[in-house]
């Protein structure tokens, strides 16, 4: 889009815009029908100035998105830092959850199979982990595990195909670790078979690996 094109857009945008100007009265150099005329272009001013606040929120939102998929992507604040012009430092100020988003991107980018292999264990051993309580909500999270392993097995496939929104399977995994795998590690119930007992061991550690990893502390 040219400065023209965008210039006029925003031009069709003010028209649309109600917004109610407030006469100030007449001046003493006014000419003919001037008090009208300046009522309306106060008119067009407040409406513009409102679109311009908008349109900022709107661009500020839209660059936000843009940068958050990026970091998904496995971009580094470094590379954002090519493409903005601007310091590593600047980058991070303005967005400051994109580091830890690098963080938990590259983790995960790691340990694909890991988390695989896990998911799996705690799916195959739910029944010997139900907790003595809400044994139905427990096994809604098993579901939803279950859910995530075969998304996650389906996205990262050699043959999968090129994906809508290419960063969604890194936000779908992050999910499956960070949400149902934690809501699931902390409301087992003590395991009623060593296989179970592994699967929940291992979970935690996976768990705890991530947590350490993915720490503000951490590295970015």
């Amino acid at each position: 889009m040219s400065a023209e094109e965008a210039e006029r857009l925003v031009r069709q945008l003010a028209v649309a815009v109600p917004v109610e100007a407030i006469d100030p009265g007449p001046k003493g150099s006014d000419v003919g029908d001037e008090q009208d005329r300046r009522v309306a272009a106060l008119g067009r001013l407040g409406a513009a100035l409102e679109v311009e606040e908008l349109m900022s929120e709107a661009a500020w939102r839209q660059t936000a998105s843009a940068a958050e998929e990026t970091v998904w992507l496995g971009a580094s604040l470094a590379d954002l830092s090519a493409i903005t012009g601007r310091s590593r430092q600047a980058a991070r100020k303005r967005w400051p959850e994109l580091g830890g988003i690098y963080r938990r991107r590259k983790w995960l980018g790691n340990h694909v199979d890991d988390i695989a292999y896990m998911a799996g264990q705690l799916a195959s051993r739910a029944d010997d982990l139900v907790p003595s309580g809400d044994h139905d909500t427990f096994m809604k999270l098993i579901r939803q595990l279950r859910e995530g392993l075969r998304r996650c097995e389906a996205d990262f496939a050699p043959e999968a195909q090129e994906p809508t929104d290419p960063a969604a399977r890194w936000r779908a995994l992050d999910d499956l670790v960070n949400v149902t795998m934690r809501e699931i590690i902390e409301m087992a119930g003590k395991p009623a078979t060593p296989e179970a007992d592994f699967a929940l061991h291992g979970a935690r550690g996976t768990l705890t690996y991530y947590d350490h990893a993915t720490a503000e502390s951490a590295e970015a």
